[in-house]
């Protein structure tokens, strides 16, 4: 009986461990979402992006990179060369108001030949200004893929190293 309750702790906790972590890699499904997108320039040169919504660049351009050497592979290159490297960062701030109450008043004014009535605006004093604030980063690699030897040169990355080195 002991056994069964600790096979089930077990298997519990790698449950709630994976539900807890979310892969960062992964396709952009829009150009606002985290995840990878390539464009191809000509037969065997691309763009590829990698899009974060937090500002940690570095992590950015190694799954950039880890994706370069993936569209490498997968188009039947060995090595990549990185022609250009861009990266971008983004702070969106969003303002809005929040008030548990109507945010205007109506006045009547009564007097010798009657009454009129307004309405006036009113400023709650429980509201509160809420600002949020969101970071996001995109790293933009420019690759040429080939068949040569990466040794040759040092702007020669071997696709399935850096796939192999990035994936873990």
């Amino acid at each position: 009986m002991i056994q069964l309750k600790s096979i089930g702790l077990a298997g519990g906790l790698l449950l709630m461990g994976a539900c807890a972590s979310v892969p960062d890699y992964r396709p952009a499904t829009n150009a606002r979402a985290t995840g990878y997108s390539e464009t191809q320039i000509e037969t065997n040169r691309y763009t590829v992006s990698y899009r974060l919504n937090d500002d940690d660049s570095a992590r950015a351009q190694s799954l950039a990179l880890r994706r370069a050497a993936e569209l490498t592979l997968e188009s039947g290159y060995d090595t990549f060369e990185l022609v250009s490297k861009a990266s971008d960062k983004e702070t969106e701030r969003e303002q809005t108001f929040d008030s548990s109450g109507p945010d205007y008043a109506v006045q009547r004014d009564c007097g010798l030949l009657g009454c009129s009535s307004r309405v006036a605006p009113i400023r709650d004093p429980f509201a509160s200004d809420i600002e949020r604030e969101r970071n996001s980063v995109t790293v933009t690699l420019e690759i040429f893929m080939s068949d040569k030897d990466a040794s040759v040169s040092p702007s020669l990355y071997d696709a399935s190293e850096v796939f192999a080195n990035l994936s873990s």
